[in-house]
């Protein structure tokens, strides 16, 4: 299986989301010059994505079209996965990903504050029950009512959505098709997360594609950060041929 092959399809996938050219350019150099003996070495933190080029041949493909005229009062919920975080105050010897840090430090920033508003909206145009993830929630504060917002620390959106299926669940809600509350260029991984629970992601109308300038969190500092670590968590869950692929995202 060719590596050339791997290019040519994962910058098709990510040019029809929208990423922009010089992100594409990134992410080649970033493959070709991490591929050894026909296996990615990804340094990221989806370790699941270091695995031989053969297997991702044909899993990354164009990106369906996803109306942005989709009628919306037709879902159930609203689920919101952050973007990033701000940290009020840095600790020189702790990383801000523990947990005492996340309870202390942590803050919405600039891109969970534009979701949160997306959210808001949606409730108020279309009463959808929110589910949100905490950095979110945080910035929506008092200004909707919030269904459920995730336990507060550093999860992955693999884990965030399964939080929100439980909660569903146990509130024995029927939940098909949600509204995908989330950065323009992270939909595409929620929706497949999603779709694996069978549960269909609907595009808001305007989808947010800003960038925080005081970013905390190094993989969604910039389009060429956020590619490779989402191009490691797509990776971690195409399905080998016979196998049941591990979600790592």
């Amino acid at each position: 299986m060719s590596l050339d092959q791997l290019l040519y399809e994962a910058t098709i996938h990510y040019r029809s989301r929208g990423f922009p050219e010089a992100a594409l350019v990134h992410l080649r150099w970033t493959l070709v010059t991490n591929v050894k003996d026909g296996k990615l070495c990804l340094q990221t933190a989806y370790p699941g994505c270091n695995r031989d080029v053969g297997d991702l041949i044909g899993y990354f493909r164009p990106c369906s079209k996803l109306s942005t005229l989709s009628d919306l009062s037709l879902a159930d919920a609203v689920f919101g996965f952050s973007f990033g975080y701000r940290m009020k105050v840095w600790s020189e010897d702790v990383s801000p990903t523990e947990q005492s840090q996340v309870i202390a430090n942590r803050v919405p920033g600039t891109n969970n504050a534009a979701l949160a508003e997306q959210a808001r909206r949606l409730h108020l145009e279309y009463g959808h029950q929110l589910y949100l993830q905490f950095e979110i929630a945080d910035a929506v504060g008092t200004s909707a009512k919030i269904e459920y917002q995730s336990s507060r620390k550093d999860q992955n959106t693999a884990a965030v959505t399964d939080e929100f299926i439980e909660h569903a669940e146990k509130s024995k809600e029927t939940i098909r098709t949600v509204v995908v509350v989330a950065h323009r260029y992270h939909f595409e991984r929620c929706r497949v997360i999603l779709e694996k629970k069978k549960i269909t992601g609907l595009p808001p109308h305007d989808q947010y594609s800003g960038y925080d300038p005081f970013e905390a969190q190094p993989r969604v500092m910039s389009p060429d950060e956020f590619i490779v670590n989402d191009f490691a968590s797509m990776a971690g869950l195409a399905s080998p041929p016979n196998t049941t692929a591990q979600a790592d995202a």
